[in-house]
């Protein structure tokens, strides 16, 4: 799971910064995707979409309910914008989902030096202990948002709020259909590869009726 910010008009980083006219337009309020894939297939389980900059706790609810609707999880990566210990109770203790997120050390450091201690359960768990083979599939969902925003654009065309939100949501769809698109056109390729094995079916042939008076042998 992760969020990303798309932008409202075309104009390129470089015009942004030289023009007078356009100076903070990237400071100022944004359509941001928060969104949660598998990291397989890179299908979007489920998008929800915001307005940004804003903390990525906001939409972790409907994030992680809407994908729940269509896929069972176990076991969710995060960044450590979604890390809070009443996000891995929710997940582990009433879902049955494994929470992966980095843990960050709050607070003012001791007299010695040393960093804040880490006391509830989980986040203390994940600090001492942290599957790093398992959380480097997080950079899937990057790899999601690079797709989407490579073939289909991460400029907006709309300017209303809802348009714009329609408009975030059809690209998530569009972008799960061109995967399934994908994937059977890779399996119709595979078919139809010389010396693959192509299932034989045999039909049995339609045998007539026999009418009274005709000769069965």
């Amino acid at each position: 799971m992760d969020s990303t910010g798309l932008e409202t008009r075309h104009v390129s980083v470089h015009y942004a910064r030289a023009s007078w006219r356009h100076k903070g337009h990237y400071k100022r309020r944004f359509p941001k995707l928060s969104a949660l894939c598998e990291v397989r297939s890179h299908l979007i389980l489920s998008a929800v979409v915001d307005r940004g900059p804003k903390p990525d706790v906001v939409e972790f609810p409907a994030t992680l309910q809407g994908a729940l609707k269509r896929h069972r999880l176990r076991t969710l990566l995060g960044d450590a914008g979604y890390e809070s210990e009443s996000i891995h109770v929710l997940c582990r203790e009433h879902l049955g989902i494994r929470s992966i997120f980095p843990t960050t050390r709050r607070g003012r450091p001791s007299g010695d030096g040393r960093p804040p201690a880490v006391h509830t359960k989980y986040r203390r768990a994940l600090d001492r202990k942290f599957p790093k083979k398992t959380y480097g599939q997080r950079w899937q969902i990057e790899a999601a948002f690079s797709m989407l925003k490579r073939l289909l654009g991460s400029a907006l065309r709309r300017r209303k709020t809802w348009a714009l939100n329609r408009e975030v949501l059809l690209r998530v769809i569009t972008h799960n259909l061109m995967i399934i698109r994908h994937v059977i056109s890779c399996f119709q390729q595979s078919i139809s590869v010389p010396g693959f094995p192509a299932k034989v079916v045999s039909v049995p042939e339609k045998t007539a009726t026999p009418t009274a008076g005709s000769r069965q042998e």
